[in-house]
């Protein structure tokens, strides 16, 4: 058996944290009859993977590391090999 990384456990708890959520605002949908509870659960599943997506943003932008959260999906924003060949002979800089 594998043993598994920090990474790998935090994502684990945050899995599990959704799922539980997700099971406490199901059952307090058919039990709570004035829906306050039901309110309070809905309110906390939607707020759950907003706040570890930003937590994983977060960590990514201070540790300088590519994350799941980051805005260039996939290393779009990086520049490859091939377009610094292309963009060689296109200086937009003017010599004054």
């Amino acid at each position: 058996m594998k043993k598994r990384t920090v990474k790998q456990n935090i994502a684990l708890i945050g899995v599990i944290l959704i799922v539980i959520m997700i099971l406490a605002t199901l059952i307090t949908a058919f039990a709570d009859p004035t829906g306050r509870y039901f309110r309070s659960c809905l309110i906390v599943t939607i707020a759950l993977p907003i706040a570890l997506w930003v937590f994983m943003w977060a960590y990514g932008a201070m540790m300088h590391k590519h994350t799941p959260a980051s805005f260039d999906l996939g290393g779009a924003d990086k520049p490859s090999a091939a377009d610094g060949m292309e963009s060689a002979g296109t200086d937009t800089e003017t010599d004054e």
